[in-house]
């Protein structure tokens, strides 16, 4: 049994059965996607955000500053999702491809979702 229950990061959605949607999700590297939300690591416990508080997804290509500013970074993709208005959450991915199959179970749960994804860089 864990510690700390699980939060709803967004006060207008929170799941009945976190703990069980929690228990089928899938790792998506750092995170866990189910079929009804994003689970991330925070203080204290586990927060969520399921894709019915969402009202906005969208996908930007972003890099890290490993070394500060000796210019070299780390290529990374944010997929920022909106909910509660005017709040927002930031989920960095290293690989498109993971990127894409959250955005895939964030498309069947809410195919009416709008979502502004832009394109993957194209290699030289």
């Amino acid at each position: 049994m864990p510690l700390f229950k699980m939060k709803s990061l967004a006060q207008s959605h929170a799941l009945e059965n976190a703990e069980q949607d929690y228990q089928g999700s899938v790792r998506a590297e750092q995170f866990r996607i189910s079929d009804k939300a994003v689970y991330f690591a925070a203080f204290p416990g586990t927060q969520y955000i399921s894709f019915d508080a969402m009202s906005q997804v969208k996908v930007r290509n972003t890099a890290l500053s490993v070394t500060g500013t000796c210019g070299k970074q780390l290529p990374m993709v944010c997929l920022r999702a909106f909910y509660d208005g005017e709040f927002y959450k930031d989920f960095l991915f290293e690989k498109r491809a993971v990127v894409e199959q959250v955005l895939d179970r964030i498309r069947s749960a809410r195919p009416d979702l709008p979502m502004d994804v832009c394109e993957p860089p194209q290699s030289f």
